[in-house]
């Protein structure tokens, strides 16, 4: 442990202390240091010498300025000159010599930076940045790039990710969260912020997950309007960090000195509206950059940007709160089929048959900064900073029949019930406790990053990057109180019978009179949770010759994961409401759902809290705190290759990758009332190759091979979370500290067509092999049996018995197979009145199936995440000032566990069909109007239970329209 800790400052040292000198060799090809001439005459001396097209679609050729090559020099010895610390680079193709202007920046060597680049054969096929980009890349990468100011709608964030590939975003009060890449969940797939990895962590309602400790990236957490560019990579080279079975997403804040264009100015303005309900938000972002040239001190960039954002959203549904079975005893009121049907034990019944309302507000703002300072006699330096806070208010109002929760029913009297597929769909039933919550929630994420790269030339061929880098990113939840009022023993009824996903309820009382509701219980809880990053690392980019690049790099990473709670309850307090109670909010019957639901129900007023003095006696048990550290060490080697001059021209990678990870996980556990510490650690290493070929069949065809091994870590919450009972559900749940990653072999093969007019179509499979998965263990214990116990539970358990254990294991491994399709298509080809449209669509098949334990056996079903067909589409309109489509994102159903809670097979997510539209206006090259409307169908978020498809949430937030205004004005 202490030689790790030893290893950073004199890394770092290192790092800092680094120092060249440039020599120049002799060369019968040289520079002076002082000729110039125009783009124009670098290109008509290419084609005169050595008999080759220059290919470019710069605007500017006789104003751009470049060094002049002296002497008698080879192709490459000649453009190496003419291009030097220009900003300006080139690729030999088949097709002749492409150049395209792109400054070096921090992200990545300019020979893999091109975005722009147009290659031609009779005519241009290649218009599209982000065609150009996975044209150029030896892996299967693709790149959108954003406006400067972006706010949400078609073109955010999340959208332009969407639209190169088939992947799918799972949804949550209308907004875009967790990642999935080629039917594998959010944990599979690593999000970097500026090339260096990010983690932020958020929330969600306590019947869905509650707090967010995985390693699943929330993209709900980013402000809007602070990045310009979004990498996807779904089979990486070797020098890309380990972690991403399924792929990468590398998300970059825009740099002042990335274009020839560094003087600029920028402002948008959106407004938000809901149209299922009074929910509104606003939001802004600007910014300004520019640059000034020092002459041979260098040139110096400098950038600030800014966005903030509020939101207001209504989510209203029915949830079941997963269904189970019961012991009913004897039921005189029914039939003896009836009878014998409840005795099987075989009917599954909805636990709680729970109407929701979910208000939330939300704060989101950000800033990034970057300082550039290029061509300097020590090289080239970039210092970037992001930084973002994402505030949240919650409100949630919930009525349900509680008194079900329990399996020992005996003492209710079912008066009727039907049933279907095992699954009680209507019950009618007597000396039901009905309950009504009010949880009120505040929480906050703080996201923050600094980054410094350094790129030194070391000779002709030879340049060392340099990378340190701070992410530290803290969730908040200093308020997370609830107010439980319950009215005894009522008669109540749920009817599922005419629609499945959302009950008509009936209750034996008004509801919407204080006078029936007793004060019931207060809880109060609290949680923070800390995620930080350290990385230093740094790479040699050695150019041998014109057919080989080497690279030969190393990093050390440090990753700290903290997590606090605390809580009080407080169930001694029955008495009359009094005036601490509230209406719900809106009319409930104006959402989704059958007729005849109720307009409004009574809810506990957090005022009470305070009334009692409760507010601060929160408890925390040192029980239920972890602590996780991980400490990597990774290097690596990788050649790219190139041979443009043979008949079908090669090029790709060759990599071998070399990690080490010491994991240690802290806390403290009890076992017969006494308190000891956690302190396991463990150790693994892994030797990662990387292989990519393309070959160019033709210039506007690409064949493509990818093999990749790679991991992917456990969960935090799977490695961390201590033990903890859910007394009515008679449930145990807790991590498993020995867990070991996930270890896959990746296999890519694909086809590219690159036509006229920005054609594109590709047809792509892919296998990968995943030597394990990390499933969920189920056994039946006591609690004495568990491996410790914690003394709180004495006052939680209900009886002595037996308990459901659900613990994570390494369990089987599994194949993800698939195929994906994309097509751009506009059609140009079509009558004039039709040449404006144009249609792209994205397709995934997916399929893999996990071998899950059960406590009798093994049960066979798909992998987690796992959408067997995942859609993204859209039909536009473009002319020179107008820009329309429709958009559609569709996924099939997938599952999020197995086996499910309470004796059920599986849960999961049904399917849905997202669709939007978008309208913009450039009313001139600095002013733009636009108009997005997202959710037109009003998709519900749909979570089932069992092969039988049981609800066990159902929720809808609405149609939002948002309208906005885009300035950008430029030095040019």
């Amino acid at each position: 442990m202490r030689s790790w800790r030893r290893l950073w400052p004199q890394l770092g040292l290192g790092l800092l202390l680094t120092g060249s000198a440039y020599t120049q060799a002799a060369n019968r090809c040289f520079y002076d240091g002082v000729s110039q001439t125009t783009l124009s005459h670098i290109i008509q001396q290419v084609s005169d010498r050595y008999q080759l097209a220059v290919l470019t679609n710069y605007p500017q050729p006789d104003t751009t300025w470049l060094a002049q090559p002296l002497g008698d020099c080879s192709l490459s010895e000649f453009l190496n000159y003419a291009t030097a610390n220009s900003g300006w680079h080139y690729r030999q193709t088949a097709a002749g010599v492409v150049l395209v202007f792109q400054p070096q920046n921090a992200t990545e060597t300019a020979a893999n930076n091109i975005a722009e680049e147009v290659i031609v054969t009779a005519a241009p096929f290649i218009r599209d940045a982000s065609l150009a980009s996975r044209y150029n890349s030896n892996t299967l990468s693709t790149r959108a790039t954003l406006s400067r100011g972006q706010l949400a709608g078609n073109n955010d964030l999340t959208s332009s990710v969407a639209a190169t590939s088939a992947v799918a975003f799972s949804q949550e009060a209308g907004m875009d969260r967790n990642l999935s890449i080629r039917g594998l969940g959010a944990d599979f797939t690593r999000v970097l912020v500026n090339g260096m990895p990010m983690l932020a962590t958020g929330t969600s309602i306590d019947a869905r997950g509650s707090v967010n400790n995985s390693r699943s990236f929330d993209f709900d957490m980013l402000p809007p309007g602070l990045f310009t560019q979004v990498e996807l990579d779904k089979s990486a080279a070797a020098r890309t960090e380990e972690g991403a079975i399924a792929g990468s997403v590398d998300l970059r804040t825009p740099l002042p000195l990335a274009d020839d264009n560094a003087g600029q100015q920028w402002f948008a303005l959106q407004n938000e509206q809901n149209l299922s309900h009074d929910g509104k938000g606003v939001a802004l972002s600007g910014g300004l950059q520019g640059a000034r040239d020092n002459g041979t001190a260098g040139t110096i960039g400098w950038l600030l940007g800014l966005s903030y954002r509020t939101r207001a959203t209504q989510e209203r549904g029915f949830s079941t709160v997963r269904w189970q079975t019961a012991d009913w005893g004897e039921q005189p009121a029914l039939s003896v089929e009836q009878q014998t049907q409840l005795e099987s034990g075989a009917v599954f019944y909805p636990r709680h048959n729970r109407y929701d309302i979910l208000d939330r507000e939300q704060i989101s703002y950000g800033l990034n900064s970057a300082l550039q300072w290029h061509n300097t006699g020590w090289g080239d330096f970039d210092l970037t900073a992001f930084m973002a806070r994402s505030q949240q208010t919650m409100h949630e109002y919930h009525i349900s029949s509680a008194g079900l929760k329990t399996q020992d029913l005996s003492h209710i009297r079912v008066n009727d019930f039907a049933t279907r597929h095992a699954g009680m769909v209507y019950g009618n039933f007597s000396g039901v406790d009905i309950r009504s919550e009010h949880n009120y929630e505040t929480d906050e994420t703080r996201l923050g990053q600094l980054k410094f790269d350094w790129y030194l030339p070391l000779s002709e061929r030879v340049r060392l990057h340099s990378a340190l880098g701070y992410q530290r990113s803290v969730f908040d939840s200093p308020d997370h109180d609830k107010v439980t009022l319950m009215s005894y023993a009522q008669d109540f009824s749920f009817d599922l019978r005419q629609n499945d996903r959302f009950a008509l309820n009936h209750y034996g009382f008004d509801i919407t009179n204080p006078q029936e509701w007793q004060l019931y219980q207060i809880n109060l809880r609290e949680d923070q949770v800390t995620n930080q990053y350290r990385v230093a690392s740094f790479e040699l980019d050695i150019k041998h010759n014109d057919n080989f690049r080497h690279f030969a790099g190393t990093q050390l990473q440090g990753f700290l994961n903290d997590r606090a709670e605390g809580e009080y309850n407080n169930s001694d307090i029955n008495g009359p409401v009094g005036e601490f109670y509230q209406r719900t909010p809106g009319d409930f019957s104006a959402g989704p759902g059958p007729s005849g639901l109720p307009h409004h129900w009574i809810v506990g007023s957090h005022a009470v809290i305070d009334a009692l003095g409760t507010n601060t006696a929160l408890v925390h048990d040192p029980l239920q705190q972890r602590r996780l550290n991980e400490y990597t060490w990774s290097s690596w080697w990788q050649t790219s290759y190139e041979f443009w001059q043979w008949p079908w021209p090669l090029r790709g990678d060759l990599g071998l990758r070399y990690s080490a990870t010491r994991q240690l996980v802290r806390g403290r556990w009890s076992i017969d009332s006494d308190s000891s510490a956690v302190n396991n650690s463990s150790d693994y290493a892994d030797w990662l190759p990387a292989f990519h070929l393309v070959m160019q069949a033709r210039d506007d065809l690409l064949l493509r091979f990818g093999y990749r091994r790679d991991l992917a870590r456990p969960s935090i919450e799977d490695l961390t979370s201590p033990l903890l009972l859910r007394s009515s559900a008679r449930l145990v749940e807790g991590g498993n500290t020995q867990l070991q990653p996930s270890r896959a072999h990746s296999f890519d093969v694909s086809a590219e067509w690159y036509g006229d007019e920005q054609q594109f179509f590709s047809a792509g499979l892919f296998y990968k092999r995943i030597d394990s998965l990390v499933v969920a263990q189920v056994e039946e214990l006591t609690l004495e049996q568990l491996p410790y116990y914690n003394p709180q539970w004495d006052q939680l358990a209900l009886s002595d018995g037996l308990y459901t254990y659900r613990r994570p294991v390494n369990g089987p491994g599994t194949d993800i197979s698939g195929l994906e399709l994309n097509l751009q298509l506009p059609f140009y080809f079509l009558p004039a009145a039709l040449q404006n449209f144009g249609v792209r669509v994205s397709y995934a098949l997916n399929r893999g199936l996990v071998r899950y334990p059960l406590d009798d056996g093994v049960t066979t079903l798909p992998a987690p995440g796992l959408s067997r067909h995942v859609v993204n589409s859209e039909l536009w309109f473009r002319n020179q000032s107008v820009s329309a489509g429709l958009t559609l994102k569709a996924r099939s159903q997938y599952l999020t566990r197995v086996p499910g809670a309470n004796n059920n097979d599986r849960e999961g997510v049904n399917a849905s069909l997202i669709t939007g539209a978008y309208l913009r206006w450039n009313a001139s090259p600095e002013l733009t109007f636009s108009l997005d409307a997202r959710n037109l169908g009003n998709e519900p978020f749909d979570l089932f239970v069992d092969k039988t498809n049981r609800v066990y949430s159902y929720s809808t937030t609405g149609t939002e329209i948002l309208a906005g205004i885009s300035l950008n004005f430029s030095d040019h």
